[in-house]
């Protein structure tokens, strides 16, 4: 079953698309795009290498909310790995026709979603791996190598063995009830703050939102009309921010990354 499962993933599988916390004035991203272009013709994309420095929560959301724009058979080579070179484990995992390899360090958490891991491997075939490889790079010694070997057809089965549980971020997720609980995953460049609430589940309008001791009532449609002051809007991820026009609601609010909200229907207030 595990062999028939790999051979229908790849099929199409010929993009690979990236995402570090490398940045591009080392050498680091080059040296991976070496090794891939010399092993396989398929195209690399670069999604991001500005997450910031071992933030592997900022590279699993940010994950989140780029993978379901890409085409359904892309390769994402994510490689945001404070824990190199130690026992940590590489996984492969296929979601929606898309496959994830990246550290088992929880960075997979919020694209795979909860639940049981469906279709992973291990990565532990070592002549997958450039020979004599650093302990310290593995991004260049083994995720570059095994992408391609994967854009090239090889069946994940021989990757390793099959994946069972795989380390999941201290993350909760978000509950929908009579009270909506989410928390602020990301700020943007904009220092607007998003949420991991899903507009289109929010089951009650018009709402409330409770964060860091605020209360915020305003619902905007777009930033262009809105006026001055905090409000909320459903961001382009279908989530919730909170949002200040031409401004910075984070400065604004002193609200920051994991903070908790809560939506709350107005009559309750």
């Amino acid at each position: 079953m595990v062999a028939n499962i790999a051979g229908s993933i790849l099929k199409g599988m010929k993009r690979i698309s990236l995402v570090t916390d490398f940045g591009t004035r080392d050498p680091y991203v080059a040296a991976m795009k070496g090794v891939m272009a010399s092993r396989t013709d398929a195209p690399v994309a670069d999604l991001t290498h500005d997450i910031a420095p071992f933030d592997v929560f900022g590279a699993a959301w940010f994950l989140r909310a780029a993978a379901s724009s890409w085409p359904k058979e892309t390769i994402f080579v994510c490689v945001v790995d404070p824990g190199v070179g130690s026992a940590r484990k590489i996984v492969a995992v296929e979601r929606d026709e898309r496959l994830f390899l990246a550290p088992d360090n929880g960075l997979l958490s919020v694209v795979l979603g909860p639940g049981p891991t469906v279709s992973g491997w291990f990565v532990e075939n070592a002549s997958l791996f450039l020979p004599e490889g650093s302990a310290t790079f593995h991004g260049r010694d083994r995720f570059a190598p095994v992408a391609a070997a994967i854009a090239n057809g090889l069946p994940l089965d021989q990757l390793g063995p099959q994946a069972g549980d795989i380390v999941r971020l201290d993350y909760e997720t978000p509950s929908y009830g009579d009270v909506v609980r989410g928390t602020i995953v990301a700020v943007d460049r904009y220092g607007n703050l998003i949420t991991d609430i899903e507009a289109a589940r929010v089951s009650f309008k018009p709402f409330v939102l409770e964060a860091h001791g605020i209360r915020i009532d305003r619902v905007e449609q777009n930033y262009a009309d809105a006026a001055p002051g905090a409000f909320i809007i459903a961001g382009s991820s279908g989530c919730i921010e909170i949002s200040i026009a031409n401004g910075s609601a984070a400065e604004r609010l002193q609200m920051r990354r994991l903070d908790r909200v809560e939506l709350c229907p107005s009559a309750l207030h």
